[in-house]
């Protein structure tokens, strides 16, 4: 018995978020007007992966702080922004203000860097899952199935940003991945829940759940999951 508990504890403390991860959860609450979550249908508590639209900085913070399953999910982080070191290149290479602008340079060589001491301390915090686009895939995939598989669901923004404040119509397809490799080690199924963040409007919209199928061509099952998602985002984003 005191075995079984101890291996739940451990369980519990591999996703443990910090303590000042789960402050900034509360601060955020504080200062900011409450969101409501709208649910298509009751959530059932199956392993889950919630597909969010980014909305620079605020798809993240609403999901992370006001989502009414925020201390049930972890997410997908670009191992770039986790590293000190390379965060301040990914940040300059990304839209995190216009690079048209005349002072853009100037926030490259300043704010980047003030993000890159701040932001992996808190990110770290979240217990998130590292995402990587080379050989480390496979580390991403092992380790999101390994959060679901401990009772944890996952959070990810597939949004391919394009510009300042713009984003693609298509999006990343990698994350179905995780529905096929989770069902070939545990032959359980994975739910993916397209999920659009409003913060002006003070709204978390769920959508219907769509089931990894086994039984369908994994190819066809990108396409479908991923258009599924984009026609989600489009109704909300108009």
């Amino acid at each position: 018995m005191l075995s079984t508990k101890k291996n739940r504890t451990e369980i519990a403390d591999s996703h443990r978020q910090s303590r000042f991860f789960r402050f900034l959860r509360g601060a955020i609450r504080f200062f900011t007007k409450p969101m409501k979550t709208v649910w298509e249908l009751p959530f059932e508590g199956k392993p889950s992966v919630f597909v969010c639209n980014h909305d620079r900085a605020f798809g993240p913070i609403a999901m992370n702080a006001h989502f009414e399953l925020c201390e049930e999910i972890r997410p997908w982080i670009n191992a770039e922004v986790l590293s000190p070191k390379k965060a301040p290149a990914y940040i300059r290479k990304d839209y995190w203000w216009d690079l048209n602008k005349w002072y853009s340079p100037i926030l490259g060589y300043t704010a980047a860097y003030l993000y890159a001491l701040i932001l992996p301390l808190i990110l770290h915090g979240s217990a998130c899952v590292p995402v990587y686009h080379d050989t480390g895939v496979m580390a991403t995939l092992r380790n999101s199935v390994k959060t679901l598989q401990d009772g944890k669901h996952l959070l990810l923004f597939p949004e391919h940003p394009t510009g300042y404040h713009t984003y693609a119509e298509k999006i990343y397809d990698g994350f179905v991945s995780v529905g096929r490799l989770y069902y070939a080690r545990t032959k359980q199924i994975v739910y993916f829940y397209p999920t659009y963040a409003d913060w002006k409007a003070k709204t978390i919209r769920v959508g219907a759940p769509i089931p990894y199928n086994p039984s369908v061509k994994y190819e066809q099952q990108v396409a479908e999951i991923c258009s599924a998602v984009e026609k989600y985002f489009s109704e909300f984003s108009i």
